[in-house]
């Protein structure tokens, strides 16, 4: 390879680099519509009770400032317009929210990790651990893409180890045990059937010792031939 091919390769994977930062741009702002999504559904639901409750006494109201000779203010207009602009926000955030969430699935598509070159910087037993280059951080994108699209969780499974079991990937006490009695029973199961495979195989050798002459029945056979 060449000294320029070179460096366009290497040009374009920074390139491709950038695009998970793009992603992780795109999630921290999916975020913030979602953190503003729900203050404003929760500002809308109190214009809507504050219309409820208002139109619950308002006719009391007007009848003791008609009879007190009182003025009476109507708060119904206002409170109604508070509650349609509180509407057309989250109306308008939820449409901004979609965008970014198709944005984020149509990038995530074609996406490219930039990962270091040298392979998984951390390997132990049981995992290996590969880190993003230049020592960057994308919280925002691994949590989209654990919450959205279940990736990254971890699978379950049970194991028995010298001093009990353990029981992986699941995060209360229902279901681990829901997942221990299911791991226990397929256990069970399995050592059934290797019982069985192990009985089939016994009986095999068995019947073939049975079915083959005896070394002195073969030479008795030899001795009768001679004589």
């Amino acid at each position: 390879m060449g000294g320029a091919e070179f460096l366009d390769e290497a040009a374009a994977s920074e390139r491709r680099a950038i695009d998970l930062q793009q992603l992780e741009q795109l999630a921290v702002k999916l975020m913030e519509a979602e953190k503003m999504i729900e203050e404003c559904k929760g500002k809308l639901s109190d214009a809507e009770k504050a219309i409820a409750e208002f139109k619950l006494k308002s006719g009391l109201e007007k009848r003791f400032s008609d009879l007190a000779g009182l003025p009476y203010t109507d708060k119904s207009t206002e409170l109604e317009e508070k509650a349609k602009m509180f509407k057309a926000q989250l109306d308008s955030l939820s449409a901004e929210r979609l965008k970014l969430y198709g944005e984020i699935l149509t990038d995530l598509s074609n996406a490219i990790m930039p990962l270091e070159n040298d392979g998984p910087s951390q390997v132990s037993e049981d995992e290996a651990f590969f880190k993003f280059r230049d020592g960057k951080k994308y919280p925002a994108i691994a949590a989209f893409v654990k919450r959205e699209l279940k990736f990254g969780r971890p699978p379950v499974y049970v194991t028995i180890l010298p001093d009990g079991m353990k029981v992986a990937g699941v995060d209360d006490k229902l279901s681990a045990m829901k997942e221990l009695i299911n791991a226990v029973e397929s256990l069970r199961a399995k050592a059934t059937g290797e019982l069985a495979h192990h009985r089939a195989e016994d009986l095999s050798e068995d019947s073939s010792a049975e079915k083959a002459p005896s070394r002195g029945f073969l030479a008795s056979l030899r001795r009768l031939g001679e004589q």
